[in-house]
């Protein structure tokens, strides 16, 4: 026997074919209408775009300004840790000074002065040495001058007139010792800043700075 014979699938066959004329009419009279709303729905979608860009625009300028703002507070945090660290280092030095220097410094000593009179007797005459520490200052050279002249005007006249009879006379032999006064100079004195006023001061040229910045900032 041969092969068999295939079977065809047979399609439905249409029975009438109908137009409707106001869908035949729309579609024969609507070219420009279609186009017009392809124009729209194109722009539409452009303005959509836009809107999409603008936005990821934004995101990216806020996430910059972000990052700017979080770059500036850990430059910020560096910098008073610095400063922390300064401080520290200020205090332990000047709690260091401040063991060192706890007793006022109340300067040299000094030494003790030279004031003293001695008396030479002699068969004709007398004369009386005096001896005192000197003054450096203006007032106490010029003293100085003055005594010096007194001196020699002294054993000018010395000179000039008899010796006494120590004999006759024995009470001549006793003479009155001068005495010499003068103020004694006062001691100047050194002392180290407290802790509050150096913390005073550093507290009011940390401010001079930061107002100083700002301004430069402002400037800016």
């Amino acid at each position: 026997m041969g092969p068999a014979a295939k079977r065809r699938k047979v399609a439905s066959k249409v029975e009438e074919v109908t137009f409707d004329a106001a869908d035949r009419q729309e579609f024969l009279t609507g070219f420009r209408k279609r186009k017009q709303q392809r124009i729209k729905h194109a722009q539409e979608i452009a303005q959509q775009k836009a809107r999409e860009i603008k936005r990821e625009e934004r995101k990216r300028i806020r996430e910059e300004r972000t990052a700017e703002f979080q770059r500036a507070i850990e430059e910020h945090k560096k910098q008073l840790k610095r400063l922390k660290e300064e401080d520290s280092d200020e205090e332990n030095s000047s709690s260091a000074s401040e063991e060192e220097g706890d007793q006022e410094w109340e300067g040299f000593e000094e030494p003790p002065a030279v004031d003293y009179e001695a008396e030479y007797i002699d068969e004709d005459k007398y004369t009386t040495v005096t001896v005192e520490e000197m003054d450096p200052s203006k007032e106490g050279l010029l003293r100085s001058a003055g005594n010096d002249s007194d001196e020699e005007e002294d054993e000018e006249q010395t000179k000039t007139t008899p010796a006494p009879d120590t004999n006759a006379n024995p009470a001549g032999d006793k003479t009155k010792k001068k005495t010499n006064t003068k103020p004694k100079k006062k001691k100047k004195t050194f002392r180290y800043e407290t802790k509050e006023e150096r913390k005073l001061t550093r507290m009011k040229e940390r401010a001079s700075k930061s107002r100083k910045a700002q301004a430069r900032r402002d400037r800016s």
